[in-house]
């Protein structure tokens, strides 16, 4: 997405508007601390398009906290569910005993 209409989303105060913002920024916020990405995103689009832009730290903060745990959530390995005949155990016949 342009940062023009990110810009005008923010501006119109819309619903989901500070999630695209995180997700558009997402490797900016990724590795740096919250207040510092917010000077970031603000500068580059202040520098975008010309004019002021508020952004609220506690609503930046709330889209950073879940695009975080949204994305620790999906690179997470699912567990492989196997049958018995799959499994590679290495155990030994039952009733025998290694020493």
């Amino acid at each position: 997405m342009e940062k023009m209409h990110i810009v005008n989303f923010l501006r119109e105060r819309k619903k989901g508007a500070y999630a695209v913002l995180v997700e558009a920024y997402a490797d900016i916020i990724t590795s740096t601390p919250i207040t510092l990405a917010l000077k970031i995103v603000r500068d580059d689009l202040e520098r975008e398009c010309h004019e002021v832009i508020e952004l609220k730290y506690f609503s930046f903060a709330k889209a950073v906290a879940r695009f975080k745990k949204r994305s620790a959530r999906v690179s997470s390995t699912k567990p492989a569910f196997k049958d018995a005949i799959e499994e590679n155990n290495n155990r030994s016949v039952p009733g025998r005993f290694k020493i």
